[in-house]
């Protein structure tokens, strides 16, 4: 038995090849968040659902992997600020997007206290 492809199979083919390469060139950025509380909620909330939470568990640091564009020329470096709700609940990172324009929050342990702390642009 003869195999045959005709013009169709082999554009086809091309198109598919194309597809998946162009999925393999798009870039794949991370964005070190800290503790590791709330590590994945505090990623998908700065970085969009499709961002993935990575807990370095002997570290106990916080990486958020996500898909972003090409650099630009001169990135904009926005300093980080920290503020705070009060004392931890399920809600805090809620109430830290509330408080603060882009801002994330995480409960933070201090001494005996259970602490919701914020980071936002500033």
């Amino acid at each position: 038995m003869k195999n045959t492809f005709s013009l169709v199979d082999v554009i086809i083919f091309f198109v598919m090849l194309s597809s998946v390469a162009n999925k393999v060139k798009a870039n794949s950025c991370q964005d070190p968040l800290g503790s590791c509380l709330q590590c994945d909620e505090r990623c998908k909330a700065k970085h969009g659902p499709t961002g993935q939470a990575s807990c370095d568990s002997r570290n106990q640091l916080c990486t958020c992997y996500y898909t972003c564009g090409p650099p630009s020329p001169t990135p904009p470096h926005h300093k980080q600020c920290y503020g705070g709700t009060g004392l931890c609940s399920s809600a805090c990172n809620q109430n830290c997007a509330q408080k603060y324009l882009g801002g994330s929050g995480f409960c933070e342990s201090i001494g005996n206290s259970r602490l919701c702390k914020c980071q936002y642009p500033c």
